[in-house]
């Protein structure tokens, strides 16, 4: 008997309940999608060793299903308070409220069911579009990828717990309300707004805010490049938008329409006063809502579009980072100058080989695979063109570092280091640059922009008798060490100079090859610095570029498919809420729009006026969330030009437009389930 109830009232309130089918197939399909992603054989190959990163991903699943649950356990209740009055007659005709839950949970065990199955299906299309982009991220040639039953399991097990969490909030609702309330809790008049000016001051001053923090944001960030110095001012700037976004929507939910409606012309023309009286309640009774779905969907975008600047300047921060294929990296802890036999080997001409001239000067170094002997194991993945040999020197003082901030109290270790301009010229030269020529000079090479910022032009530096005046400070060179900065000298100013840091190259065959293995091979066994019991530690003293490449990937995959995943569900959500939103009000406009209608407005009228009520409604926490597109582009692009990558700067619009345009297409699909729903129930009398 209450089953069939229950499938009877499934097809006629069919209308009402699509909204809720529609979020429930669309959350099923992404996290079925994302959970195969993460189990996914094909994909896991590449990830190996990475567990930590899968757990991240994992861990951000159950979170947004979290999240889901709730808007979900919102948007069941709201269904049950939209027929309240349907189960106060229910109650009033003798049946038990554990008769109208078991109806209820009936008629949304069947929804669910349905959009699981439809959200299945929907989700196998989805996953091979998420798996195509994590193979294009990980830079795989496109195969199908593989369906994990354990991603099956786990989105049927989250699906199972988001409705029962839905079914207790339920229960929970109908053991608390009373049969009054059922009955007539729709005839309750909603309260006006109170000082309705004061909010659109409000709102003014929050516009004011958010202009001014993504001001204040973008400068820390430039400061933060250019100076090494990330202010914690920048933080709270951030802070400072998020809080606005929340005000700005709540002050003008609660004071625009004040304003509207006190311009006589505006609101002569046509259904406008009527429609401002309209939104008039509804916004403001759900601006608190409407201002957290807007900072939701606001950080969405945010989280999208920098998770593929962030892809999108990969390459470059690589080539940077690591501008040959294979480096090798020896701290030198000894007093005195290597042998001169030794210096004569370190060439910078790309033809010559120095695999069999060892580095008389490493032979003190603790247990490691040697430049020469792991050329023989590097040839075993790819063929080597060239090998370079160049050091770091030092003369033990601070001449240089004494100009910067890191000097005196927790910078007492630091030291000035130089390079052989021979042995620069020789690493630039195969990269494209051209060849630097130093008159008695010197060179500042910046591997941060704040050094290169600094004055240096006043500063004579003494050597051996000889003064050396400024050149230039430039950060435009990759990193060839992984200090603060080195200054290039001419080749007689080291002498006297200690070796600091030892360094070999090799510059591989372009192509792809087993990076893992190679790393692998290179990597040793050596006792821990800070364990005195014997305790071993891996360790490696070769940079791949390509192993660091596909870590990269691995990271931007993770990124990328993570922002997106959680953009899509907060925009599913949000719909949903407002969707539910417009139709929790829907016999009440019925009323309205009938009195409407008794003064003259006909159906096509009613039909506009209708369409500008809820587009209104839908748009107020969408625009923003769009409009924040543009300086998060701007930001995202001043960022990459700072650092050095400006070709890619100009990316950033494309990526940011996308975005936008994703998110637009599924707003105007759940507004328009919305409107077409409301149309029929209020004008067309459906």
């Amino acid at each position: 008997m209450l089953s069939k109830l229950a499938w009877r009232n499934v097809k006629r309130q069919l209308g009402n309940y699509l909204i809720y089918f529609m979020t429930v197939a669309f959350t099923v399909a992404m996290l079925f999608a994302v959970n195969n992603i993460i189990f996914s054989e094909n994909l896991t190959v590449f990830t190996s060793g990475s567990r930590e990163r899968q757990g991240m991903l994992l861990g951000l699943v159950v979170l947004i299903s979290a999240i889901v649950a709730f808007v979900l356990s919102y948007a069941t209740s709201f269904m049950l308070k939209l027929r309240k009055r349907e189960f106060g007659t229910y109650l009033t005709l003798g049946m038990t409220r554990k008769n109208i839950l078991a109806i209820f949970i009936s008629e949304t065990t069947i929804i669910c069911l349905v959009a699981l199955g439809l959200g299945l299906a929907l989700g196998l299309f989805i996953y091979q579009g998420l798996a195509a982009v994590m193979m294009s991220l990980l830079e795989m040639e496109f195969a199908l990828a593989d369906y994990s039953p354990r991603g099956l399991a786990l989105t049927v097990g989250l699906i199972v717990g988001i409705f029962l969490l839905a079914s207790l909030t339920s229960a929970l609702y109908l053991r608390r309300v009373s049969i009054y309330d059922l009955i007539h809790g729709d005839k309750k008049v909603s309260r006006g707004v109170k000082h309705p000016a004061l909010w659109f001051g409000v709102t003014l001053v929050s516009l004011c805010l958010m202009v001014g923090s993504v001001i204040f944001f973008d400068r820390g960030i430039e400061e933060a490049v250019l100076r090494g110095s990330f202010a914690s001012g920048t933080m709270l700037a951030l802070l400072v938008f998020a809080v606005a976004v929340i005000l700005f929507h709540i002050g003008l939910a609660r004071g625009l329409i004040y304003v509207l409606l006190k311009r006589r012309g505006l609101c002569s023309r046509g259904t406008n006063t009527f429609v401002f009286r309209q939104l008039s309640g509804t916004l403001g009774s759900n601006s608190v809502m409407l201002g957290f779905l807007a900072f939701l969907l606001t950080f969405a975008v945010i989280g999208s579009n920098v998770s593929f600047v962030q892809k999108a300047g990969q390459e470059a921060q690589l080539d940077r980072a690591v501008p040959y294929d294979v480096v090798y990296t020896s701290n030198l802890n000894f007093e005195e100058e290597t042998a001169e036999g030794a210096e004569d080997g370190l060439t910078g001409e790309p033809d010559e080989s120095l695999a069999g001239e060892p580095d008389e000067s490493l032979a003190g170094e603790a247990e490691g695979i040697l430049p020469d002997e792991a050329e023989a194991v590097i040839e075993k993945y790819v063929a080597i063109k060239g090998q370079y040999a160049y050091r770091l020197y030092t003369s033990g003082q601070n001449d240089f570092y004494s100009r910067t901030r890191w000097q005196g109290d927790g910078y007492g270790g630091l030291v000035d280091s130089y390079m052989k301009l021979s042995d620069f010229n020789a690493l630039i030269g195969p990269l494209g640059y051209e060849e630097v020529t130093l008159e008695n000079q010197y060179m500042v090479i910046a591997n941060i922009p704040e050094v290169e910022a600094l004055d240096w032009e006043d500063f004579v530096y003494s050597r051996n008798g000889v003064d050396y005046t400024f050149h230039s400070a430039t950060g435009d060179y990759p990193m060839f060490s992984y200090v603060f900065f080195y200054v290039v000298i001419p080749d007689e100013a080291v002498e006297g100079m200690r070796p600091e840091v030892s360094y070999v190259v090799f510059d591989t065959e372009d192509g792809e090859y087993d990076a893992v293995s190679l790393k692998k091979e290179l990597t040793y066994l050596t006792p821990s610095d800070y364990y005195d019991d014997g305790t071993m530690i891996e360790r490696c003293d070769y940079t791949l570029r390509e192993y660091s490449r596909q870590q990269e990937n691995h990271i931007s995959a993770i990124l990328v498919v993570g922002a997106l995943f959680v953009a899509v569900v907060f925009l599913f959500m949000a719909m949903a809420i407002l969707a539910l939103k417009t139709l929790s009000t829907l016999a009440e406009d019925r009323r309205r729009y009938q009195v409407l209608s008794r003064l003259g407005a006909g159906v096509r009228e009613q039909r506009r006026t209708l369409f500008r009520q809820t587009f209104s409604f839908f748009l107020l926490p969408f625009a923003v969330p769009l409009l924040v597109s543009i300086p998060t582009a701007y930001i995202s692009g001043h960022i990459m030009r700072l650092s050095g990558m400006e070709a890619l700067a100009g990316q950033v619009p494309v990526i940011a437009g996308a975005t936008a345009a994703v998110m637009a297409v599924m707003y105007l699909l759940y507004y328009t389930a919305a409107y077409l729903i409301a149309r029929r129930a209020v004008v067309d009398g459906g």
